[in-house]
């Protein structure tokens, strides 16, 4: 069963770090936590949603010279039904962008920025809530300007014509070192990205959400011993379930 809505609204009000402790005390020390080469875009990314998957194969076939007329005609060229058409160099790839949605991709750490400030817009206007690339974003300072909320390994110039294929889409794969299904909860910020399996979300929200109201309380202790205004994240709340 994937994460429900409830356990994704209590995840949204923890961090990474009171989730692997939630993890810890449930046996799953060193477990979930995806290989910290995947960084944010830049600081301050926060996510926590539902998990889409993709996996592409490197394959590195040579395009062609001509002359850019058809290399533009041809780069994504699609049939009328949108299908991709025999002489496309880059096929029609996979779709993503749902609400709710965090696009989990492994690229074997290619260099092909498979992710890129178009194709991030449009999924983020279908609902996406984050992106997670074992691979490389392209276009990355207009995808910083964007706020594009991407973890990745590299970041490159490079297109995926000629050198990426897709595998497999909604099956699971491994990203980052650990093992992803759609469905499957993740959340990302500063200190990393941690996937949540869906099995356990509920109770593994629950006890994520009790370390962080713990924490809080005795922070906002500290905070009035040194005269620090408060801020949201020493705020205090009732117990959401």
């Amino acid at each position: 069963m994937a994460i429900n809505s409830s356990t994704l609204e209590i995840l949204r009000k923890v961090r990474t770090s009171d989730v692997t402790d939630a993890l810890d005390s449930m046996g799953y020390m060193n477990t979930y936590e995806m290989d910290p080469r995947l960084r944010p875009l830049f600081p301050g990314i926060f996510f926590a949603g539902i998990a889409t998957t993709a996996e592409f194969n490197i394959i590195n076939r040579t395009i062609p010279a001509m002359s850019y007329e058809e290399f533009d005609d041809r780069q994504y060229k699609r049939n009328p039904d949108r299908s991709t058409h025999p002489d496309a160099l880059w096929p029609a790839g996979h779709s993503f962008g749902a609400p709710d949605e965090v696009h989990v991709v492994d690229t074997k750490q290619s260099r092909c920025g498979l992710l890129g400030s178009n194709n991030l817009l449009d999924a983020r206007v279908k609902g996406s809530v984050g992106f997670i690339i074992d691979g490389a974003c392209r276009d990355s300072g207009e995808c910083i300007m964007q706020k594009d909320p991407v973890f990745c390994s590299v970041r490159s110039m490079r297109h995926m014509a000629g050198r990426l294929e897709l595998s497999s889409m909604g099956k699971p794969i491994t990203c980052g070192g650990v093992y992803v299904r759609p469905g499957d909860g993740v959340i990302a910020d500063d200190d990393g990205i941690v996937v949540i399996p869906q099995e356990d979300g509920e109770e593994i929200a629950k006890r994520a959400w009790m370390v962080q109201d713990k924490d809080r309380r005795m922070r906002r202790a500290f905070y009035e011993k040194l005269g620090m205004p408060f801020d949201k994240t020493v705020e205090l709340e009732e117990r959401p379930w």
